[in-house]
């Protein structure tokens, strides 16, 4: 069969974004994370892969569902997330992050795809400020609720905690949350993701190499989130201090030996930056969508 340009439209291209689902967790050194060659106690590569898998029908389910008007395309995604996770027995929080961050720029494929990245971007925003409400909240609490994050903790603030209700609307619980990455990501409108993708598409060197040198400079500029809410403040300075350590190495060595070195630190703290790396997961599949479409 040939593959004509035309062939490639709507909701057929979604799985080019949740390539990076499946890159992230085989890229190897990363500070702190699961890697083929270092897995945590809790999760493995394979868990990794079999999330990819079940997130890459939440995201075409989610653009479908925009594209045919059924309803609320997150929701949906979300929906049927926790469906598979739960027929699979997954009880564990492998990259919530990277879907909530990748179902609306799924949807936003529904109307944009061949469009820019930057254009799919807007309309992912979009769909999140003026297209969500009641049910998406719903559907996000459950998912929360069926994988129980180790950084979830007790809660009191403007939305309900979770098992005790449900907020009004998503960007309620985005608000409530705006001071972690991926909350404050589908805000803004994707401010870092965008500009990870961008250093990705300027990097130059192969796609594992150009990954790790983004990701330090994203963990020197912004720290990361999920380490702060488990390790407190001080860790987040230190994050971003022993990065920006790490990038001053790149001249001296290689960007290997810089991860190497912060892995060095980092993984006997327990320290992992799944905050950026749900971002870095997000930006590479929003890299392989820009290679392929060519805008």
């Amino acid at each position: 069969m040939i593959l004509r340009d035309e062939d490639l439209e709507g909701c057929s291209v979604t799985p080019l974004i949740a390539q990076g689902l499946y890159l992230e967790p085989v890229i190897h050194p990363k500070p702190g994370a699961v890697t083929p060659l270092r897995p945590h106690s809790d999760k493995s590569v394979v868990d990794f892969i079999v999330n990819a898998s079940i997130a890459e029908v939440a995201l075409y389910e989610a653009c479908t569902w925009r594209s045919r008007g059924l309803g609320s395309p997150i929701a949906r995604g979300f929906k049927v997330y926790r469906i598979l996770a739960s027929k699979l027995g997954l009880k564990t929080n492998i990259a919530l992050g990277s879907l909530t961050l990748a179902l609306p720029l799924a949807a936003a494929l529904s109307s944009k795809a061949g469009a820019p990245v930057s254009e799919v971007v807007r309309e992912a925003h979009s769909i999140v400020v003026n297209e969500t409400g009641f049910e998406e909240a719903v559907e996000y609490y459950k998912l929360i609720e069926l994988l129980k994050p180790s950084h979830l903790g007790s809660y009191t603030g403007p939305v309900p905690s979770i098992g005790s209700g449900y907020p009004s609307s998503f960007t309620d619980i985005l608000k409530a949350a705006s001071w972690d990455l991926v909350h404050r990501e589908l805000l803004e409108g994707y401010p870092i993701t965008l500009e990870a993708f961008n250093m990705l598409v300027e990097g130059g060197a192969p796609i594992a190499e150009s990954f790790l040198t983004t990701l330090l400079e994203l963990l020197a500029r912004h720290g990361d989130t999920l380490i702060a809410s488990k390790y407190g403040f001080t860790a987040y300075k230190r994050v971003k201090a022993e990065a920006l350590e790490a990038l001053r190495m790149l001249s001296g060595g290689g960007v290997y030996e810089a991860v190497e070195w912060l892995d060095s630190l980092w993984r006997p703290r327990g320290w992992n930056p799944g905050a950026a790396l749900d971002v870095m997961a997000v930006a590479l599949g929003l890299l392989l969508y820009h290679k392929i479409e060519g805008k």
